[in-house]
């Protein structure tokens, strides 16, 4: 699957609706969507023509689901990250040499993909973002103030159109 460019990541996954989980802080809800709705606002990698944020659905971290839920989305994320790289093996790549000899083109545009994931940038592959750290995956600092105070944390469930 040729990759168009690196900012038309949608084009390569052939959709232009994304749902994502955002983990951010914030006194309530209202105060949680702002920051995210600014976050999309001001981010350069991602631009969506449209987002909703689904309060029916989003949580806080005294929510009983909450947890079950983080641990979920975090899982999601780690195949995303699974499925590029083993797109990045069917392509040939199977050492950290064959980095070294990559052609710019196709595998070079995953490897980018892959690297900004595990960077903590946030991308239309991402679906669990964590706002707090900019990560895709949550601290274990952060997992403990998350658990202390339970009121602060909400996990923001987004629908988006590019």
């Amino acid at each position: 699957m040729p990759l168009t460019d690196i900012l038309s990541r949608e084009k390569d996954l052939q959709k232009n609706a994304y749902q994502h989980e955002i983990l951010v802080k914030g006194d309530d809800f209202g105060t949680c969507k702002a920051k995210v709705l600014q976050f999309f606002e001001r981010y350069e990698l991602v631009r969506y023509s449209q987002i909703d944020v689904a309060q029916d659905v989003s949580l806080s971290a005294g929510d009983p689901d909450f947890a079950d839920r983080l641990q979920k989305a975090i899982v999601r994320n780690r195949g995303i990250l699974q499925e590029l790289i083993a797109e990045l093996q069917r392509e040939g790549v199977d050492t950290l040499h064959d980095l070294s000899v990559l052609p710019q083109g196709y595998k070079t545009k995953m490897l980018h993909v892959i690297t900004h994931i595990l960077d903590g940038f946030f991308g239309i592959d991402t679906y669990f973002y964590n706002l707090e750290e900019d990560s895709h995956w949550v601290s274990d600092v952060l997992s403990k103030k998350i658990h202390a105070h339970s009121s602060k944390y909400w996990l923001l469930t987004i629908d988006a159109k590019v």
